[in-house]
């Protein structure tokens, strides 16, 4: 986030769907856990909209742009299992660039991917070529989507080389810099 706060953009919101945690530890999480607890860092600090216990309805968009996102606030459900759309907090949050980061738990298969029906590898991961571009034109993957579970540096640096694939695939060419051969990942 503060990387994205120093590229000048006119706003960064963080959406989780999950509910502000607690700021001290809760009864339910001692130790030896890791408790989960509400943080602040220096790069929300640099100014960053935190939504809680918000859900993503829907990417708006044309010819392939996103423009809007449509979100809910929710609740858990009474059942413990998932969560209730509160009914009237449906909002439209204008965007130029979404940036999916929910941390690794495997892909997910139903849903997004099955809805952009890209090919998986044999490890179940989304397969890509070496611009990081899926078996669908235009949709690219990398990180732990991509690799496998893995460290932060890895998802960096495929993170810059799947950029330098969507600018080829968006302007025919690339100028963005990239690893050479035998260079460390990042």
């Amino acid at each position: 986030m503060g990387t994205a706060n120093r590229q000048q953009p006119a706003s960064v919101t963080q959406f989780e769907l999950m509910p502000t945690p607690p700021e001290e530890r809760p009864p339910d999480q001692p130790w030896p856990y890791m408790p989960m607890l509400f943080k602040t860092t220096s790069s929300h600090e640099e100014g960053v909209d935190r939504q809680f216990s918000i859900l993503t309805k829907e990417f708006i968009g044309s010819d392939g742009h996103v423009e809007a996102l449509q979100t809910v606030h929710v609740e858990p459900a009474d059942d413990g299992n998932g969560f209730d759309e509160i009914e009237g907090t449906e909002k439209t949050w204008p965007a130029d660039l979404v940036v999916i980061a929910i941390g690794y738990a495997g892909p997910e298969q139903q849903g997004l991917l099955d809805q952009l029906d890209v090919e998986l590898d044999e490890h179940q991961t989304v397969a890509t070529d070496d611009d990081f571009m899926t078996s669908e034109p235009g949709i690219f993957a990398a990180g732990d989507t991509q690799r496998g579970q893995s460290l932060i540096v890895w998802a960096i640096s495929e993170g810059r080389e799947a950029a330098r694939g969507v600018d080829r695939y968006l302007m025919g060419e690339t100028a963005l810099p990239t690893k050479g051969e035998g260079d460390l990942v990042a």
